[in-house]
C-alpha cells in the first residue's frame, strides 16, 4: 500500500472517530439528518382562577429545535427534584424550524406556591425559564361523597 493510499484511509478513520466528537454538548443526533440542535425551550403555567380547591392548573411546553421527530422533556420543581422524562414529537414551524409542544392539567388540591422548569435532552440541554404556580385553596369543597373535596 502506497503512503498516499495510507493517508486516505488514515483520514477516513480519524473522521470517522472525530465527528461523533465534534457534535456539541446540546447537540442531539436526529435518526437519518445528521447533528441536530435543541434552540429554546418555554414553559407556561395557567394557575387555578379562583380560591376553591380543589382545582386544576395547566402546563404547558414549546421547545423549538433544528430537526423533527422525538425529543425529551422533564419538568423540574425549583428545590425539590426532577419529574419522570416524556418524549413531545418536534413538526416544521412556519418559520422553517421545528416545535414540538405538550399541555397537561395538574391537579390542584392544596396551596401551593413553587416554581417550574422545562429541562430538555435528560436535563444537561436546554432549560426554559422558572416559571410559578401559586394557588391559596382559601375555600375547601366539602366531601360529599362524589369523589373530590376535602
Amino acid at each position: 500500500m502506497s503512503i498516499f493510499a495510507r493517508l486516505i484511509v488514515a483520514a477516513a478513520l480519524v473522521g470517522t472517530i472525530v465527528a461523533p466528537a465534534a457534535a456539541g454538548p446540546f447537540d442531539q443526533l436526529a435518526p437519518g439528518i445528521g447533528a441536530g440542535k435543541v434552540l429554546k425551550a418555554q414553559l407556561g403555567i395557567k394557575g387555578p382562577t379562583t380560591t376553591i380547591c380543589p382545582n386544576e392548573a395547566t402546563t404547558s411546553g414549546w421547545v423549538f429545535t433544528s430537526y423533527p421527530g422525538n425529543v425529551q422533556v422533564m419538568i423540574a420543581r425549583k428545590g425539590q427534584g426532577v419529574g419522570a422524562p416524556f418524549v413531545i414529537q418536534a413538526k416544521k414551524a412556519a418559520n422553517g424550524q421545528y416545535m414540538a409542544t405538550f399541555s397537561r392539567k395538574v391537579p390542584i388540591v392544596a396551596p401551593i406556591d413553587a416554581e417550574y422548569r422545562l429541562l430538555v435532552g435528560g436535563g444537561d440541554g436546554v432549560k426554559s425559564n422558572w416559571v410559578p404556580l401559586k394557588a391559596s385553596c382559601k375555600i375547601g369543597m366539602p366531601n360529599l361523597g362524589l369523589g373530590f373535596g376535602g
